[in-house]
């Protein structure tokens, strides 16, 4: 059986800061990842420069802001293979993350979504202080986006990201293909570092993550509810 392709979409806003980073990892993979591309959300810093020096390795796509969830659902459009894959432009892909991934669909042709384990790390600019009042920088923590892998029909099945939610989206979807009866591994590994810097919304808004990521779980408790 042939390795599936994967198409690894990086929605970015004003990311120029740690872009290079982030698609130096993806590049990067042992196993190559077919297609990168990045989702322009109407950045005003030099994010497109960032992503033109690449070349042809990299395909830009710009729209006007219009949010997270509409950045990632406008690259699963324009992704072109049959496994969909994600990064944050401020996020770094550990170097045998899509071979570890792959390895998996290969192995279980009926697997449609592949999750692992991510851990975070500081930016030089938190202070101590800072760093202290995040419970999840010490232990590497389950199904972070970032980690996701998944087969592209799941999108055409489900729906993608709700763009109406400005926070935990991706909690929101999670629970919609649990609900629908994706099959889904989650891997022990850890395959993703998440970047905590002073600009990155869950730290600026953690208070605001919380109660979005409740509200999603209540949301779903009442579709159930409802059928």
């Amino acid at each position: 059986m042939s390795e599936p392709g994967v198409s690894c979409v990086i929605p970015a806003y004003n990311g120029a800061r740690y872009l290079r980073e982030a698609l130096d990892s993806v590049l990067a993979q042992t196993l190559p990842v077919a297609e990168v591309l990045v989702v322009d959300d109407g950045s005003t810093d030099d994010t497109a420069a960032v992503v033109r020096a690449y070349g042809g390795a990299v395909h830009y796509l710009y729209q006007s802001h219009a949010g997270v969830s509409a950045a990632r659902n406008r690259g699963i459009r324009a992704a072109t293979q049959p496994l969909i894959a994600f990064l944050d432009a401020d996020d770094l892909f550990l170097p045998h993350k899509t071979e570890r991934q792959v390895e998996r669909f290969l192995a279980c042709p009926d697997l449609e979504m592949s999750a692992a384990h991510a851990i975070n790390f500081w930016s030089a600019e938190l202070t101590v202080e800072q760093r202290r009042r995040d419970p999840k920088m010490t232990t590497p923590w389950p199904r972070s986006i970032g980690t996701w892998v998944v087969r592209r029909h799941v999108f055409d099945a489900v729906g993608g990201f709700d763009e109406t939610m400005s926070l935990a989206q991706d909690v929101d979807w999670n629970i919609r293909v649990q609900g629908a009866g994706v099959r889904i591994e989650t891997l022990p590994d850890v395959l993703i570092h998440c970047r905590r810097h002073s600009a990155s919304a869950t730290h600026q808004a953690r208070e605001q993550c919380r109660q979005a990521v409740v509200a999603a779980l209540h949301a779903h408790l009442r579709r159930g509810r409802d059928l």
